[in-house]
């Protein structure tokens, strides 16, 4: 089909777009601590972090960084509200299910690798029932290591039963890049994600701003 037979995804801001939900969960949080609400364009900025330094971030983000208690209680409280809320906002990308299923449908081994907990992909992945397209997933407290480090990527390919040279790994962040460079992936960057710094200065093997550019940029990395 392209020169691949294996595809790894990152999560959020990759296949789905998930920032008003982790926002809203981390607002009723910080409300109960008396603490202001964040926006959107914050959340986006926290989203690929691992959730105890994405909340430890929000209570800087509004106030004085927070005591170790206080850093395990937004923590509790926001992994609670969104197990309890995991799709009430979130959406798919436009064309991403629409990729999974033909991918998937062709015979493609498809996987995740996201630094996603998973008390909150879970739910996620059952809410938007996109569990069935994937023989894999690693959440980001699978191991005691993950992304940007290597093994977190060697490790999904492992479970995945594949090998390095088989598969491409299609992401959002620098966390991700940093991470397929080091494991020498190539890499898929989309556009539309929650990347914090200038994508071109990245190093991904090629962009894309929709899916439905997945399949021809996935022949040209192949040399096809």
């Amino acid at each position: 089909m392209n020169g691949f037979s294996n595809l790894m995804f990152d999560l959020d801001g990759t296949l789905i777009n998930s920032a008003a939900d982790i926002c809203a969960s981390v607002n009723r949080a910080l409300k109960t601590m008396g603490r202001p609400a964040i926006s959107i364009a914050e959340t986006k900025s926290l989203v690929g972090f691992p959730a105890p330094i994405l909340v430890k971030k929000a209570l800087n983000m509004t106030g004085q960084p927070g005591s170790r208690d206080e850093i395990d209680f937004l923590l509790s409280g926001f992994l609670d509200s969104y197990r309890h809320n995991p799709g009430e906002h979130t959406v798919l990308f436009p064309d991403a299910r629409e990729v999974l299923e033909r991918f998937s449908g062709a015979g493609f081994g498809l996987g995740i690798c996201t630094n996603k907990p998973q008390a909150t992909c879970f739910p996620v992945l059952e809410a938007l029932d996109l569990k069935r397209f994937f023989t894999t997933v690693i959440y980001g407290d699978t191991l005691d290591f993950r992304k940007p480090d290597p093994r977190h990527i060697f490790h999904t390919l492992e479970v995945m039963d594949a090998s390095l040279d088989s598969a491409a790994f299609i992401d959002d962040s620098e966390v991700d890049i940093k991470a397929t460079n080091n494991a020498g992936l190539p890499s898929i960057l989309v556009t539309f994600g929650y990347c914090h710094v200038p994508l071109d200065s990245l190093g991904a093997n090629a962009q894309i701003d929709h899916f439905n550019q997945l399949d021809e940029t996935l022949k040209v990395i192949a040399g096809h």
